[in-house]
């Protein structure tokens, strides 16, 4: 099927950071960054608020420097490389992060016109960091005052193992949440008081249903405060992820509540600081000290760099994109989603293939199923059943070899583009392009995709104003991950949002979409945190704001294999298909619970998550990668792959700035490194002038203990399509896709 069922939103979003790349010429303009141009950085109010929220320790070295304490000059030089790495972002990289760098919505138009107000006109929408808020949580239920008059709820991991109940609990040490699988025998008592905690009950209800003539109310409030603090009760200010602001929650739980009026004033007074503070960008970060100060009078311990979280809402003057950049992506797709193989084998395919070998076509409790002793468990390579859980998760590591094998599928495309690496160091190319009739021969099938799906491009422009974008792919399960988080700042983020996500429903009305809530970790709750945005949840170790009838819990699924392909899950109390659902970018699949990974594989079940560019086994083979190009699409950027003794001329002139700007040049000339780079940092990037003495030798103090790192070109020129004035900046579009296909099939079968 070579027809593109795919349509474009009428709206995008745009991302650009806080400062113009303009502005970090200047700064990096001359040989070196004098110690006055850092001050007079330095000494901008929103620079300071920036830096401040995200590094309070730094934000007070840079002070005391500024106030001109005298320090061991090595140090004064790393403290400068740090504040250059964060000026560098602020004017570089478009990933939101506080006041780094901030999104808001466009509309597709004729033109591409995008002006924005400036740093200081821009929106934000502060709130206090989930490692506070959940650890602020905890102590109220241990305030007797408050607990007694609390309602609690069995666990929501809980399930039955033959005689026992087993049930996830965790502790925190550290700051890190540490999960432990419990066994309990499953007793007469038990069953009775998990039974009338299903709908909510006081600690006092609970205890009241086991006084008889053997059992005193002292003896029964006992055995309910051991099940309150081995976690199989559970309060209802138990940390949420998904619905009003976690804050809020707890605000609307302690109303309720009698002899509370001090705690709740204080944090209503807290919150209406937080509102004054978001009414300007460039506070004095004495607002926040004073505030933390405030938050003291409730006993609740914190670390001031995880007290608040920022966004930044972007305020422009216009923002419309020309919808002919639409028509560009979509050529693309059609390209990649021919270079993009499905995956045969996955965790999701050998649990299916474990769980037929073992229940054939029954259909089991969903944990029961990833039981490691009683099931099959989950993310483990064996076959059904026969796991020591003593030592399942012991990693006995391995002797490195010294030259470690790597073992690579090659394919015809790997063929291909081997081929046209070797013209490309033939002729000495800067970049190679690629042609629809070298990939005719591969499928095009648009059969096996998310049901929507968003790409990141860039926009680039040239000095002749011709375009050129940035794009290397896109997907996800759904094309609501990457807003999720920003919804409770931006109400028209928000509303865009919950169109994407009513029409996946409305594709699916076979179907339940339950979104999957769970807090694996503190911290994580901030970037989880999204608006109620489907009918349905399935709560997991958190909370739901959810009606009964509407939540999904863990004992109301049932997993089963179907005709050997497909894992089925399915909703008893519905007799309904669920599909879960994770509306956020957090990176499930490192080191979570197996019900959570499991849940979360479930999205992309039999689909491919998206289709991406990549240069597979060559990737970090040479020390130089030219740039891909396909029509007017940069697929992948020029990129250097540099060894230790690549940079030690460099190294070893690091004091002299005449012999250093000469080693600079003969690395430049020999490899074609233009003058701004990116360092890639796994996710992080961070952008390095070579024109500039002081942004080498940061590069150099971050590189200088590593065997080998990479560098990739950094695309934006003098000029770009997103202005402030006469300045220009970076950009990343998030542009989303919908199978209106299968929407259309969808309306028709309602007719």
């Amino acid at each position: 099927m070579s027809n593109n069922p795919y349509k474009n939103f009428s709206k995008y979003i745009l991302r650009t950071p806080l400062f113009s790349f303009s502005s970090y010429q200047d700064l990096t303009k001359n040989q070196e960054i004098s110690d006055e141009d850092f001050k007079t950085v330095c000494e901008n109010p929103v620079v300071r608020e920036a830096l401040f929220l995200a590094s309070p320790s730094l934000f007070e070295e840079m002070n005391r420097w500024l106030e001109g304490e005298k320090d061991d000059p090595k140090k004064e030089e790393k403290l400068k490389y740090s504040i250059l790495k964060y000026i560098s972002r602020m004017s570089s990289r478009c990933t939101p992060f506080g006041l780094f760098a901030g999104c808001s919505v466009g509309e597709f138009g004729e033109e591409t016109d995008i002006q924005l107000k400036g740093s200081a006109q821009n929106k934000r929408h502060t709130r206090l960091d989930m490692n506070y808020l959940v650890a602020l949580s905890q102590d109220l239920v241990r305030n007797k005052r408050i607990r007694e008059q609390l309602r609690f709820y069995p666990n929501s991991s809980i399930y039955k193992a033959g005689p026992q109940l087993r049930y996830i609990e965790y502790k925190y040490f550290n700051s890190r949440r540490h999960h432990h699988i419990v066994a309990v025998d499953d007793t007469e008592y038990l069953a009775v008081v998990l039974e009338k905690a299903s709908h909510g009950a006081l600690l006092s209800e609970l205890a009241a249903l086991l006084v008889d003539d053997e059992i005193t109310i002292e003896e029964s409030t006992e055995f309910i405060e051991e099940l309150v603090s081995s976690q199989l009760l559970i309060s209802e200010l138990e940390p949420s992820v998904s619905g009003p602001e976690f804050l809020e929650q707890i605000c609307s739980v302690l109303e309720r509540l009698e002899g509370v009026e001090g705690i709740l004033a204080a944090l209503k007074e807290a919150d209406s600081k937080i509102n004054k503070i978001d009414q300007s960008i460039g506070n004095n970060p004495q607002v926040y000290l004073d505030l933390s100060e405030f938050l003291q009078q409730l006993d609740t311990d914190f670390e001031l760099k995880f007290m608040f979280q920022t966004d930044m809402v972007l305020q422009n003057t216009k923002n419309t994109l020309d919808s002919a950049i639409v028509e560009d992506i979509q050529k693309g797709f059609a390209l990649l989603n021919r270079m993009t193989f499905p995956q045969n084998t996955t965790t999701l395919t050998k649990f299916r293939d474990a769980f037929h070998e073992r229940f054939e076509e029954r259909e089991v409790p969903l944990s029961t199923a990833l039981d490691v002793e009683i099931g099959i468990g989950y993310k483990q390579d064996q076959g059904a059943g026969d796991v020591n859980p003593l030592v399942d998760n012991i990693v006995i590591p391995g002797r490195q070899a010294k030259n470690p094998m790597m073992e690579v599928r090659w394919s015809s495309l790997n063929g291909y583009f081997q081929n046209k690496l070797i013209e490309a160091f033939k002729n000495d190319d800067y970049v190679i392009t690629i042609d629809d009739k070298d990939f005719e021969q591969y499928d095009l099938n648009w059969n096996d995709l998310p049901d929507t799906l968003s790409c990141m491009i860039e926009i680039l422009e040239d000095a002749n104003g011709e375009h050129k974008i940035k794009f290397s792919g896109g997907g996800g399960s759904s094309a609501a991950n990457l807003l999720g988080r920003f919804c409770h700042g931006d109400e028209e983020l928000f509303a865009y949002t919950q169109e994407m996500v009513d029409m996946e429903a409305e594709m699916n009305k076979d179907k339940i979409l339950a979104e999957i809530v769970h807090l694996p970790e503190s911290r994580v709750g901030n970037i989880l945190m999204r608006p109620d945005l489907r009918k349905h949840e399935i709560p997991y170790l958190a909370k739901s704001i959810k009606d009964e009838e509407d939540q999904l819990p863990i004992d109301d699924l049932m997993v089963s294999v179907k005709g050997m392909s497909k894992v089925l899950l399915r909703s008893k109390k519905n007799n309904k298909e669920v599909v879960p659902h994770l509306t956020n970018a957090h990176n499930y699949s490192h080191n979570s619970l197996p019900i959570y990974h499991f849940l979360a594989d479930m999205q992309t079940q039999g689909i491919r998550s998206g289709v991406g560019f990549g240069l597979g086994p060559f990737a970090n083979e040479f020390a130089f990668l030219p740039r891909v190009e396909y029509k007017n699409l940069i697929l992948h950027d020029a990129t250097w792959n540099l060894k230790k003794s690549h940079i030690e001329p460099l190294l070893k002139n690091m004091d002299d700035n005449d012999k250093l700007t000469e080693a600079i040049q003969t690395l430049r000339d020999s490899l074609k490194i233009p003058q701004y780079v990116m360092l890639a940092d796994g996710d992080n990037e961070l952008l390095v002038n070579f024109g500039n003495l002081t942004s080498v030798r940061m590069l150099l103090d971050t590189v200088s203990k590593r065997g080998s790192f990479k560098l990739t070109e950094f695309l934006f020129s003098e000029r770009g399509v997103v202005k402030e004035g006469n300045e220009y900046y970076t950009n990343q579009v998030v542009i989303s896709f919908y199978n209106e296909q299968k929407l259309t099939q969808s309306k028709q079968s309602n007719e």
